[in-house]
């Protein structure tokens, strides 16, 4: 997980360092084509960040209800056996 999100941040940084590139090479009106387009890919990666993170949630919240089933099957079943005896 770690090492995702390390380069999740490095993809995302590597595409704005382009970004900002082009648009300070640009001229005015290749400049509000780029800014129009930027904003459009934004959102487009803020959409898809959330769904990863959504699909991330849902899997840890399976895993925790595994764990919770687990462990109640353990209770369970430490309840219903008998005490060992002792001489």
């Amino acid at each position: 997980m770690k090492n995702s999100n390390l380069l999740i941040g490095l993809g995302i940084g590597l595409l704005v360092g382009a970004a900002i590139g082009l648009y300070i090479a640009s001229d005015d009106e290749k400049k509000s084509e780029l800014m129009a387009e930027i904003r459009s890919k934004a959102e487009d990666a803020k959409k898809s960040v959330g769904k990863v993170v959504k699909q991330g949630l849902e899997e840890l919240d399976k895993a925790v209800e595994t764990v919770n089933q687990v462990v109640q099957d353990a209770i369970s079943k430490k309840e219903t056996e008998p005490e060992p005896e002792f001489v």
